[in-house]
């Protein structure tokens, strides 16, 4: 079972003129409830950590297993944007799994930071993701990443990322 975190894409707060840019270049809309746009989520390298007790392969996942994964992000008109880094632990195991999951965007200009209640199953997507905040054009960022999967044995994702305006 391969999660998906978002990435993201992941973006975050408005907060310098870069992520207007990266905005306007991916077909964002700049209005006075932030800047929403889209990005492309391509899965790129995965593993799976499954400790005591183990469950094997066919097995649902339970409390304590983990897994990373690294996704790149994409415009829409196939522009590179970034890089999602991404560690999860399971927090509820068995049939529907939940992980507690963080994550790192690389974008041009800085990093955004993502936090999420990962979940699996019937129901589970699209997955919300927050953005808790960043670094250089991105410090102090919010805002939230919707992610949908384009299905279970495709590697894409489609992201939309809302980042909030900067409050004073």
């Amino acid at each position: 079972m391969k999660p998906k975190l978002i990435v993201p894409a992941g973006l975050a707060a408005l907060l310098a003129l870069s992520a207007v840019g990266l905005a306007a270049g991916a077909g964002g809309a700049k209005n006075a409830s932030g800047i929403t746009f889209h990005l492309v989520e391509k899965d790129h390298a995965f593993n799976y950590v499954d400790n005591k007790p183990r469950g094997g392969p066919n097995e649902p996942p339970s409390i304590g297993d983990m897994f990373a994964f690294t996704s790149t992000l994409w415009t829409r008109t196939n522009k590179r944007a970034g890089t999602l880094y991404a560690t999860c632990v399971v927090a509820s195991g068995g049939k529907n799994p939940v992980s507690s999951c963080t994550g790192t965007v690389a974008l041009k200009g800085g990093q955004l930071e993502l936090q999420t209640a990962l979940r699996f199953g019937p129901g589970s997507t699209p997955q919300k993701i927050a953005i808790v905040g960043g670094t250089d054009a991105y410090e102090g960022a919010t805002g939230m990443v919707t992610s949908v999967s384009r299905g279970e044995n495709s590697p894409y994702s489609d992201d939309t990322v809302h980042l909030l305006p900067k409050t004073t």
